[in-house]
């Protein structure tokens, strides 16, 4: 019996990744200089709030940030124990407990695990039940709100316990907004008392408005508690470096001008950018070049799928709204259609149908408390750029190539 032998070579694996934060170190595109930063300033004992829209990095950069954190930069600023707390799921006292509790429970490292179920164990012998009971795996009965507030406070200041300098990420932080039962006060009692001078906090935040009022308002808890930094667009070369290593060491090689052209159609936004790539990756031959047809033909693709829903659905909400949504959706598609710069010219209150300028900055400020649009020098600016093309190719009234001239926008 003769038996033939099939040789097959390796096979290369789409290296860009856009459906969930970044854990490799290698796949993390210009946070290094921003994270060395952030982690000596907690190092120094100062609080930090860092700001960043949606799907632009927030929790990839806090992967950097706690390996940076793990690093001994010198006495003055040693290694810190990390604990990083997802409060997306924080809606009441106790979903803010279990958020906690996954955050111990799955802990990367082991001595912090270990370390964190024996506090748990004297932690449930002083209030007196299982976090379980909390957490609703078992039925609860009996349990006052005033007993899951002591137990939240009980649960955080144990993180203070966990290591003799310790930093707590809360990721989300601005979901608390909308959390009853004041969760902000027992933070501030809990991890920001003269007992605890050897923790520093992180908050996150994607809504910035939400996140700033929490911070900036003189009658919140943990008002003028930390330092405000807005997370950092990574720069187009830094970018632009990352793509060229990582088409051609998969065997899929890009020209200058094709980086150049995808970059510049996803305006270096993180998410958008690693999935227009993933795109191009996949429509490619091996051992071709990659060119800006290619780019081109990727992003029509990209726009004409799944996420197509994901915009309609956003449409959708606000189409189906009062007065207020449907002003917002106008403004939408101004933004999309005109740019950012005078937007309440005469012209554009009549052609998107407002009834006066007032209206289309009122929905643009809606809209920034959505997470949907930035004010960023002066210019109004949609957050995902995917979107706001997207919007201008549906838009019956965006100026497109074979126009005769732009409308005048009229003064101010």
């Amino acid at each position: 019996m003769v038996r033939l032998r099939c040789t097959i070579g390796p096979v290369a694996v789409n290296p860009f990744v856009w459906t969930r934060p970044l854990d490799d170190p290698a796949k993390i595109v210009g946070m290094d200089g921003f994270s060395k930063e952030v982690s000596l300033i907690l190092k120094g004992q100062t609080n930090v709030a860092i700001f960043g829209p949606r799907d632009t990095g927030k929790t990839t950069f806090t992967t950097q940030l706690a390996r940076e954190l793990e690093q001994d930069h010198g006495d003055d600023a040693p290694a810190h124990a990390v604990i990083r707390v997802n409060l997306q799921r924080a809606f009441s006292i106790p979903a803010f407990i279990a958020c906690v509790h996954d955050a111990l429970t799955s802990h990367p490292e082991k001595k912090i695990r270990r370390e964190a179920r024996s506090q748990m164990s004297t932690l449930q012998k002083e209030i007196g039940f299982d976090i379980k009971v909390i957490k609703g795996a078992v039925k609860r009965t009996g349990v006052t709100a005033q007993q899951d507030a002591e137990a939240l406070h009980a649960q955080l200041a144990s993180l203070a316990r966990l290591g003799t300098h310790v930093v707590v990420i809360f990721d989300e932080f601005q979901r608390l907004n909308r959390c009853p039962a004041n969760p902000l006060s027992i933070i501030r009692s809990a991890l920001m008392s003269g007992a605890t001078n050897h923790v520093s906090l992180v908050l996150t935040g994607s809504i910035r408005e939400a996140l700033k009022m929490m911070l900036e308002n003189n009658e919140e808890p943990i008002f003028g508690e930390a330092v405000q930094m807005q997370l950092p667009e990574i720069p187009h070369a830094d970018f632009f470096e990352y793509l060229d290593f990582n088409f051609e060491a998969t065997g899929r090689r890009a020209d200058e001008e094709a980086l150049d052209h995808l970059l510049n159609l996803t305006e270096c936004h993180p998410k958008r950018t690693q999935q227009l790539a993933w795109v191009v990756w996949n429509e490619a031959k091996p051992n071709g070049m990659i060119g800006v047809v290619a780019v081109n033909a990727a992003y029509n693709t990209l726009l004409a799928g799944s996420e197509s829903s994901e915009f309609e659905t956003t449409l959708e909400v606000l189409a189906n709204g009062g007065d207020a949504e449907a002003n917002e959706l106008r403004a939408l598609y101004l933004l999309a259609d005109r740019g950012g710069a005078n937007l309440t010219s005469r012209s554009n209150v009549a052609l998107y149908g407002f009834t006066s300028r007032s209206l289309i900055t009122g929905a643009l400020q809606r809209l920034v408390r959505r997470g949907l649009v930035e004010h960023r020098a002066s210019r109004w600016v949609i957050v995902d750029p995917l979107l706001g093309e997207w919007l201008r190719r549906q838009s019956p009234l965006a100026l497109r190539v074979g126009d005769v001239g732009e409308l005048d926008p009229g003064p101010e």
